[in-house]
């Protein structure tokens, strides 16, 4: 009796331990790169509903101010992404329902006129929450730390 208790004592223990969370199979890192590619492309096409429609409504972005997804949006419409590149693209699966992206970002904005463009590099580290709704992955926040030289 007493080692039939101490094997389900044991056997509850490594369940409730940190990190042994079962993770879901069918998650898998592709498609969370797919997702932050698909992201990117689609800032860079302008397309705004599709944008809205890939972020949680209660969206947060870091980077040297704290915004909500429609503050973010009003800036992507007057400026708009020219070029990027995403390197070193890591994945970590989190949960059955959430991911984060971990990533180096190299992009220019150009935030003036066609006939006087004013243009804006920058070169970042940004990590990206992605957590599932549905079947569909969303972002529910974004951060972004200048890259040192």
């Amino acid at each position: 009796m007493r080692t039939l208790l101490l094997t389900l004592l044991l056997s509850t223990l490594a369940h409730a331990q940190p990190g042994t969370a079962k993770i879901d199979p069918s998650v898998t890192p592709l498609e969370i790169v797919q997702q932050e590619q698909h992201l990117w492309r689609t800032f860079a096409e302008g397309n705004f509903s599709t944008v809205r429609a890939l972020f949680t409504p209660d969206f947060i972005q870091v980077d040297s101010h704290i915004a909500a997804l429609d503050t973010l949006l009003v800036t992507y419409q007057q400026c708009h992404l020219t070029t990027y590149e995403l390197r070193d693209l890591q994945v970590r699966i989190l949960s059955p329902d959430s991911a984060l992206t971990a990533y180096h970002v190299v992009n220019t904005f150009d935030c003036g006129t066609e006939a006087k463009p004013e243009l804006h590099h920058f070169d970042n580290n940004s990590t990206t929450i992605w957590v599932r709704h549905g079947s569909k992955w969303l972002v529910q926040a974004h951060t972004e730390t200048p890259a040192k030289p």
